[in-house]
């Protein structure tokens, strides 16, 4: 509907590095579900540290609509968070039906990375910074 929206995942995973391939979960369930399995494209994105009002406001229920001024567009024309320390540009390669979870494949056709800024992890119930390096 022109709208671009985002979500926080918990389950990232790479399948393969020739050709790169990663992965990552849905639950049924997610109000988001249609959102996320009805789109050709997608983009994964790797915040900043200190942004943890973002990964806050993302994890709320109901929809997260990404305003204009947050992102930006890459080779497939998802959205991609501008703010994004890295931001990884998706083909939808397929979907797997796995229990009460979609399991979503992407192709990654484009990525973009800061180097030397440090970016925003969860480890252990805590939101932890992950040193990137210069």
């Amino acid at each position: 509907q022109g709208r671009s929206h985002g979500m926080i995942v918990n389950s990232l995973t790479s399948v393969s590095l020739d050709p790169p391939i990663l992965l990552w979960c849905l639950a049924t369930s997610s109000a988001a579900f249609s959102v996320f399995t009805d789109c050709a494209t997608f983009s994964v994105n790797i915040l900043r540290a200190g942004e943890e009002g973002l990964v806050k406001a993302f994890s709320r229920k109901g929809d997260r609509i990404l305003l204009p001024d947050q992102i930006c567009r890459m080779e497939t024309g998802a959205p991609v968070l501008s703010a994004a320390v890295a931001s990884l540009d998706c083909r939808m390669r397929r979907r797997q039906l796995e229990g009460d979870h979609e399991v979503i494949f992407g192709d990654v056709v484009a990525y973009r990375a800061e180097h030397g800024v440090d970016a925003l992890g969860f480890f252990r119930g805590q939101f932890v910074t992950l040193k990137t390096g210069a």
